[in-house]
């Protein structure tokens, strides 16, 4: 992939170490033709620091465990969290054509707890994934893909997963339709803005927790 006509993107990020940049090669313009999937949305952002603050307070404990984002694209989201907790193991994963953007992004970051690889959701997901934690930002835009996304959830939560989804709302009745049918198999609450970061959140953008039933 040539990243010529990429351009970067800097989140700042408060570590347990003191403040850092996660650092992501981003085409907003399209020009890669990788979809969506290669631009940073504010979804994400939101996710990112609200995972800033869970740490901060010390309420988010990821020792030796592993986490998985679905639709992970620049994977900011990932990386954030893979920096904030270097114990863990963070397993960035997106369609085929988005992981030279992963592995490109993992690696300006030095981020060693990272790793890109392909999981489609339209496809059978592989067994070998057992996380504690699944992330998904900005992953319900697409209707036709709600099922998909939901069944690649399930496939891969068992009892001790925790999911946490966040997306901005662009249309209420199909957004609805996708909690529906992520409610057949999981219980889940939202995130209210109180607890997320005090600047970097959305009147538009929303965060739930999720749990299978």
């Amino acid at each position: 992939m040539d990243f010529d006509s990429f351009v970067e993107y800097e989140l700042d990020l408060a570590t347990s170490e003191g403040t850092c940049e996660v650092q992501v090669m981003q085409d907003p313009a399209g020009l890669s033709r990788c979809g969506i999937g290669s631009t940073v949305w504010d979804a994400g952002l939101v996710l990112a620091k609200y995972l800033e603050r869970q740490t901060q307070e010390g309420k988010l404990d990821l020792q030796g465990k592993t986490v998985v984002e679905l639709g992970a694209g620049t994977g900011i989201v990932g990386i954030a969290l893979a920096r904030l907790h270097p114990s863990c193991s963070v397993i960035l994963t997106d369609k085929e054509d988005l992981l030279p953007l992963l592995k490109h992004n993992i690696g300006i970051n030095n981020v060693t707890n990272a790793k890109a690889q392909v999981v489609n959701w339209t496809e059978t997901q592989p067994s070998d994934l057992e996380p504690d934690m699944i992330l998904v930002s900005d992953g319900v835009w697409a209707r036709d893909l709600h099922q998909p996304l939901a069944d690649t959830i399930y496939s891969m939560a068992n009892a001790k997963t925790q999911v946490l989804l966040a997306f901005e709302s662009r249309n209420f009745a199909e957004e609805a339709e996708f909690m529906a049918l992520w409610s057949r198999h999981f219980t889940f609450h939202d995130i209210k803005p109180s607890e997320q970061h005090s600047v970097m959140k959305s009147e538009d953008i929303f965060l739930f927790v999720g749990h299978l039933k």
